[in-house]
């Protein structure tokens, strides 16, 4: 093999190594076939979740859950759930079963909780994530705050009270991921806005979601 033959060949090895370390920096998630969206209901029958005269986050997690899925599923987008009606999920199932299912995207939707009056949505996602779910969590959070729940408090990463964990969902989970925190429970504000305008943010997080999709699908064509 001649010399120049193999400086070639180790250009290309060279360059395929190169953009295939552009493309993990640049936070880059291909798939195959058509999307399928795993919607996460948080809590469910034994666990509650937080609550709030008699209210329980399982309730409203379910519902905005349900109301998302069928705005994608109008929009021909496959949607699998961890659960669709008030029954117990544990962590470990919900993570397992979209790994094995081959989600697109893993999207979990809970409400938040404060001994203080806090209000406002944030979104969580893995302390290492990659550029592509911080956009895919930014892209859910800026659609919500268009339709307006008080404050935005941000794409956060890790967990509560410590960057150095994460939420199980997001650590587990094979695709991109991400933890949707609709405002707080235990503010009679945000109970008032999360009533009155489910639809609303149902359709925020479903064209959040499908942006993203839209995204990937053309860049995969490229």
């Amino acid at each position: 093999m001649g010399k120049n033959r193999i400086m070639r060949i180790a250009a290309a090895v060279l360059a395929v190594a190169t953009a295939g370390l552009i493309c993990w920096q640049m936070g880059v998630f291909e798939f195959s076939g058509k999307p399928k969206i795993c919607l996460d209901a948080g809590h469910g029958g034994s666990d509650v979740g937080a609550e709030y005269n008699g209210r329980y986050e399982k309730d409203d997690n379910l519902k905005l859950t349900l109301a998302v899925g069928e705005i994608l599923e109008e929009n021909g987008v496959k949607v699998i759930y961890t659960r669709t009606e008030d029954e117990t999920v544990e962590l470990e199932e919900r993570a397992e079963f979209a790994n094995k299912k081959k989600a697109t995207y893993f999207v979990s939707i809970h409400r938040n909780s404060a001994a203080a009056n806090v209000s406002g949505v944030e979104i969580w996602i893995e302390n290492t994530a990659t550029l592509y779910e911080e956009r895919l969590a930014k892209d859910i959070l800026d659609k919500i705050d268009a339709a307006g729940f008080g404050k935005n408090r941000g794409v956060k990463r890790g967990y509560q009270g410590d960057s150095s964990a994460n939420y199980l969902v997001n650590s587990a989970t094979e695709m991109p991921s991400c933890l949707v925190e609709m405002g707080f429970i235990t503010t009679p504000a945000d109970n008032k806005l999360f009533d009155e305008k489910l639809d609303e943010y149902a359709q925020a997080i479903a064209e959040g979601i499908m942006k993203n999709l839209e995204v990937e699908e053309n860049s995969t064509e490229e």
